[in-house]
């Protein structure tokens, strides 16, 4: 009976540990080999280390990641940028600007850096150029909304011509053999852009499926880590998640409120139980998390939104937090990520 029980638990234990390691695999089964190696590293940093990262703007490309190293010593372990979608009139986000994206992308990959990408889309019913306010900040119509994701309608080729513009430029990433964290529609639980505000199944969540099924079956783009970042996990955050089967890693955006602390615990706790075992990130923050409460909130990554970092924390704040021994660097990145 003992030598039955104790085959039992094998087999319970052998079962468990094979479903851990089917889910450390990436969702797309044709991801390339750096990209399941980067999600690999991720999974191994969980609940011991995380990664510091700074977004920049597509008009100054690594300004800010230049002056957090002028500052710390370091420079973050994340290079974060965006697509763009403006004119002259929004010269940080000029898209006039795209053809210096994969340089400067090879250039920190290179460097050692790990990229994450975000895509402020404009709404495909205006086009590009557009503001941001009244361009990536605006509506659709529900008839609108459904034609959008109704295949062989002019709203939807419309949308995928858009799509297609940034795929040539993710296409030569892959081809460089660079992964990508890509956390597209991002804030899906606010109502201020234009894809969010809609939840369930014929809402955002449609919308996610179609753009994964558009990147991996038409353009046949294996090199994206696909990270599902909304707004802080306010209640209701669940009815946009896409699943666990369908997302790579996890994040939220989270930016100082007056009524409240910044970091609450319960809003980690929330983004734990949605990614059970997959990464959670702060995958957009001006604030500074401090080192010892990333004990109790654990993050794999933060990535700090531009000159926000500089204004939201004093230089103090920004040093002791890259001077901790549990943020990573980009020095602290496995060399072979790079390669």
């Amino acid at each position: 009976m003992r030598n039955m029980l104790r085959l039992v638990l094998l087999a319970v234990g052998l079962l468990s540990s094979l479903a851990s390691v089917a889910q450390r695999k990436p969702i797309n089964p044709k991801a390339t080999p750096e990209a399941r190696q980067l999600l690999k590293y991720l999974y191994k940093l969980r609940g011991k280390k995380t990664l510091s990262g700074m977004h920049n703007v597509l008009g100054r490309m690594s300004i800010n990641t230049d002056r957090v190293q002028q500052l710390t010593g370091k420079y973050p372990a994340i290079w974060g940028g965006d697509f763009g979608f403006a004119d002259s009139t929004h010269d940080i986000d000029n898209i006039k600007y795209r053809p210096l994206l994969v340089p400067e992308i090879k250039r920190q990959h290179a460097r050692g850096a790990i990229i994450v990408m975000s895509y402020h889309q404009a709404n495909p019913v205006i086009g590009e150029p557009c503001d941001f306010k009244g361009g990536i900040i605006s509506k659709l119509t529900d008839a609108q909304w459904q034609e959008l994701l109704t295949p062989g309608t002019p709203l939807y080729q419309k949308w995928a011509t858009q799509m297609d513009l940034l795929a040539g430029y993710l296409t030569q990433l892959q081809a460089a053999r660079i992964p990508v964290i890509f956390r597209p529609y991002h804030e899906m639980n606010g109502d201020w852009f234009w894809w969010g505000g809609r939840p369930g199944a014929t809402g955002y969540l449609a919308l996610w499926q179609q753009l994964y099924a558009y990147y991996t079956e038409h353009h046949h783009l294996n090199n994206l880590l696909w990270a599902w970042t909304p707004d802080k996990p306010n209640p209701g955050v669940e009815t946009y998640f896409p699943g666990r089967d369908k997302v790579d890693l996890l994040g939220t955006d989270i930016y100082p409120r007056k009524d409240s602390a910044t970091y609450p615990q319960r809003w980690y706790d929330t983004m734990h139980r949605l990614a059970g075992r997959k990464p959670v990130g702060l995958s957009e923050h001006s604030q500074l998390v401090p080192p010892e409460q990333l004990k109790q909130q654990p993050y794999v990554w933060f990535m700090s939104w531009g000159e926000m970092l500089f204004n939201a924390n004093s230089a103090e704040e920004i040093k002791r937090v890259y001077d901790s021994p549990r943020v990573l660097s980009v020095e602290d990145v496995p060399k072979r990520l790079s390669k």
